[in-house]
Formats: C-alpha cells, structure tokens, sequence
C-alpha cells in the first residue's frame, strides 16, 4: 500500500445540509459556487443580486426557488439560514452591518479591501454573534488537502521549500470592479496563496513584494507580483506570478511545489491553464528512497473545494467539525500578512509581519 493511499482529498459533507441564500450572483456565484452546491447536495433556497435578471437567470438555471427583490427580503424572507455572501470588497461591510445576529455565514475573499476594514469587519461579526467563514477554498482543493494531510502525517519530514509559480494567462477583464482597486493581484489571486502558506506553517517574520502593472491591462493598479516570505532559516518559500504570459499554452505553467528532508510534493494548479477551458490537475509526490508518484485526484478546485468550504462552515456551526479552518480570526491573519505585502511593495522595503494580528 502507498503511503499516500489514505490522504484527505475531500471534505466530509453535513449530516444534515442547511438551506443556503446567495447573496451576489456574479461569475464565480455562476461558474463555482452553484455548481458545488448542486453536485453536493446543498440545497440553495434563494438568492439576490443588485441585478435581479442576473440573479433569475442563475435561479432559472439551478431551480433555486425564491429571487429576493431586495436585499432586506433575502434577509427576512425565511431563506436565509446560511447565507453566502460573495460581493466585491468595497461593499462587503455595508452588507455585513445588516446581516441578522446569529446567523452563519461564507464571506467571500478578501475581507474588505485592507487589514483596518478585516479587523472592523472582525468586530462587527463578533458583536453580532455571527459565525463566520471566508472563502478561503484553495485550502480545501483535493490537491491541497492532500499535501496538507501529507505535512501534518511527517510524511515529508521538516519542510524546507514552499514555492509557487505562474506563468499563465489570467482574464482580468472578467471583473471590472478591479479597475478601481488600489491592488489587485496581491489581494484578490495572491491572498490564497499567503493563506494556505500562513495556515500550514505560521506567519513569516518577514516580506518583500513587488506588484507591477502590465501594459495589456491599462486599467489595473497592477497584474502580476513577485513575493519573498522570510521564514528565518527554516523554509525558502517565495511566489513568482506571472499572469499575463501571452504566447501561448505550450509553455504555460502553474504549480506549487514543496519540499522537505524526508519527501517532496507537486501540485499541478490546471485550472490556471489553458483559459476558460483549463487543464487538469495534477498531484505528485516523493518520499525519500522512493519514486515520484501521480495521485490520483478524487475532485478538482472547481467545483468541490466550494463545497467543502461551505461544509466545513455548516459542520462547525451543528458541533460536527472542531474546527473553523477559514475562521474570522485566521482570515484577518492573512489579511495581515497581505497588509504586510502591500506596505513592501509601497515602500520597496522588507516589512515585518504582526505575528498577532488576529487579536
């Protein structure tokens, strides 16, 4: 038997699924959310959106029964039990002040557009006794479970690289929200990244980033970034992402790869490839004395880590799951190390790290 038989690829569904209400009903609402929802029997009993056609056609689509008009009706209509809220960041606080107390829900990355907003946002949920999760997924990808699960079983010993790579093409002309960002590849691709990284082996003491404009995107504060996370001398971890490779597929890449003493890991990230069809993922690993192996993927990014995402919210909200893996405090740690990010590139300096961000 193979070591890596056994590795959590998937999360474990609620015992019992809560009726969710979409609150957004953008592409990747479209193109993730409800497919997720769909393929794992979470049932979503409404939705709105700002564009009430938008919101009817995705209703139409995936037989959602209820399209609220307005968003106090979404709130009071008797469907929202949990609510998934993916808007973009320069209106989420204005929707977070009106959702009911006590009520659970998936907040849709970033929370708010810097880490003053994360902590206000932080505050307002917990005065409203909201039980909250970000939509962190790239934590819940069958891949990434898996090297996770691979780490935490010692299976690649003391880790000592932590690399991602792009060189892709990415449409930032699908979201023109962006244009009226400050930062945009940082905050919005590179912030799962810095999460997945931050959750599996702290915060960095230090970083150094580079965010740089691209002249195929005029509009955009920046497209592609390079990242430095300074772990001292334990772990060389850095980030070069390059998202406006324009000659072709042959040569496009995507990939994270991490090593350690006793074995190594690499993630094959498709679904940056080859746009809008993609191209599959892929995941190998190595233990020492031994040979690479191809793991055989049990979902992909799109659609299944949005449903786990969501699962692991409602199991922690039922007693079900201990754990909050994408909780509001680990969110605004992010946030910090994302805040982090920025003030480099905005002063061309390494910048330390709040090690105690989410207090």
């Amino acid at each position: 038997m193979s070591l890596f038989e056994n590795l959590q690829q998937l999360w474990p569904m609620p015992s019992r699924p809560r009726p969710i209400t979409m609150i957004g009903a953008g592409g990747i609402v479209r193109d993730a959310h409800l497919p997720a929802y769909k393929k794992w029997n979470l049932p979503v009993a409404g939705i709105f959106d700002v564009d009430t056609g938008r919101a009817q056609a995705l209703a139409d689509k995936f037989l959602i029964t209820r399209v609220h008009e307005t968003f106090e009706q979404a709130m009071n209509g008797g469907t929202a039990d949990v609510l998934d809220i993916a808007v973009p960041p320069q209106v989420l606080r204005e929707v977070l002040e009106q959702v009911p107390p006590g009520s659970v829900a998936l907040i849709q990355k970033p929370l708010g557009v810097n880490l003053a907003e994360a902590r206000q946002m932080s505050a307002l949920l917990k005065q409203r006794d909201v039980t909250a999760a970000v939509n962190f997924q790239l934590q819940f990808t069958p891949a990434m479970l898996a090297v996770s699960d691979a780490i935490a079983r010692g299976l690649f010993g003391e880790i000592t690289e932590v690399e991602v790579h792009l060189a892709c093409a990415t449409p930032w002309d699908d979201w023109p929200f962006m244009r009226t960002l400050e930062a945009v590849e940082i905050p919005l691709h590179s912030i799962h990244y810095l999460d997945w990284i931050r959750a599996s082996f702290g915060q960095p003491e230090k970083v150094y980033a580079k965010s740089l404009p691209h002249p195929a995107f005029p509009e955009l504060a920046d497209a592609r970034s390079s990242i430095i996370l300074d772990y001292g001398d334990s772990i060389r971890c850095c980030l070069s992402l390059n998202h406006t490779h324009r000659w072709g597929t042959k040569n496009e890449q995507a990939t994270i790869r991490v090593e350690g003493t006793k074995g190594a890991a690499l993630v094959g990230v498709g679904y940056q490839l080859n746009f809008p069809d993609g191209a599959p993922e892929t995941l190998q690993m190595i233990v020492k004395g031994g040979e690479w192996q191809d793991i055989e993927l049990k979902g992909a990014r799109i659609p299944d880590s949005f449903a786990g995402v969501m699962a692991n919210l409602q199991r922690f909200a039922s007693g079900e799951d201990d754990r909050l893996l994408t909780s509001i405090p680990d969110s605004v740690a992010s946030m910090a190390l994302v805040d982090a990010c920025l003030k480099s590139n905005a002063t061309g300096q390494a910048v330390k790290v709040e090690q105690q961000a989410h207090q």
